[in-house]
């Protein structure tokens, strides 16, 4: 199989897409979260994170 590797917006941990925990769709884009917990972050200010581009680092829960 050829999984594909996306990038949590909210901790900036990569994982595989058919393991998210979440996916939210937001401004036409779809992100990918590895917890409920970043999906939720992600959730109550999208702003934050949806334009961060390239983070350093585990921001939330690992």
């Amino acid at each position: 199989m050829d999984f594909m590797k996306v990038k949590d917006p909210v901790c900036g941990m990569k994982i595989e897409k058919e393991e998210a925990v979440e996916k939210v769709e937001y401004m036409g884009k779809e992100y990918y979260f590895c917890s409920q917990e970043c999906a939720e972050k992600f959730k109550d200010n999208p702003e934050q994170y949806a334009h961060r581009g390239k983070s350093r680092g585990h921001g939330c829960c690992h």
